[in-house]
């Protein structure tokens, strides 16, 4: 599998109105041709907080990815579509393609439909850029392995996957530099307590501050909220 990430930006105040265009346009068509939205979150805290939106679509393979823009290509009706309702509301999107790491949990394959998850509980998801030094990469994911997984497992926290980038920022001559994370939580209070006991517990603190992130460039996190139409909520 692989998984498209991508973020879509609406501002000054236009968020709203394409949350309705894309679920009235494109929603369930993309979805037909073998583009499964399985995430879709608005953020919380973070850069574009209030304006923005990231999306996950799944497809089975990178030449399932390439045969869907053939596809929506030649649909002139959902091209036309996209254009007069969706497009004029968005400012910028942007997009990469990912895989998940070894050390990743593997996430399902089948998933209901649309309409059978609207109204369904929703948790709260934070999703972490995680930058490396060139060839730091497999350093990392396999000190991530061994130490940071059950480290991180507390507070009803759920590592729901961590990818790799394939295409996009991040990536020289094939090989990744940049990973990204996906966690749940079941509510705001479970996400702070998480957070708050990586400063309080001494022994966590060394862990996380002075010995994982010795292993990482750079990190840049945010908190999102599940839309009512995604999957992973």
């Amino acid at each position: 599998m692989i998984y498209q990430h991508r973020i879509v930006i609406a501002r000054s105040g236009k968020l709203e109105r394409r949350h309705a265009a894309f679920q009235d346009t494109a929603m369930a068509k993309l979805d037909g041709f073998g583009s499964r939205l399985i995430g879709a979150w608005e953020v919380y805290l973070g850069e574009e907080a209030g304006s923005a939106v990231w999306q996950l679509r799944q497809f089975e393979s990178l030449a399932a990815w390439e045969q869907l823009q053939v596809k929506v290509r030649a649909d002139a009706v959902l091209e036309t579509r996209r254009a007069a309702e969706l497009y004029p509301v968005l400012d910028q999107i942007d997009t990469s393609i990912l895989r998940l790491a070894d050390v990743s949990p593997l996430l399902a394959t089948e998933w209901p439909d649309f309409d059978a998850v609207r109204g369904q509980g929703r948790g709260w998801i934070e999703q972490r850029f995680l930058q490396f030094k060139p060839g730091r990469l497999e350093e990392h994911h396999a000190f991530y392995r061994e130490r940071m997984q059950e480290a991180f497992a507390y507070e009803g926290a759920e590592l729901i996957g961590l990818f790799d980038t394939l295409i996009g920022t991040g990536t020289t001559n094939g090989k990744s530099h940049r990973a990204m994370e996906l966690r749940r939580f079941p509510d705001l209070a479970s996400w702070q307590r998480w957070r708050e006991r990586q400063d309080t517990n001494p022994a966590l603190a060394d862990l996380v501050k002075s010995q994982w992130l010795g292993h990482v460039e750079r990190m840049d996190s945010q908190l999102l909220r599940p839309l009512d139409y995604s999957r992973i909520r």
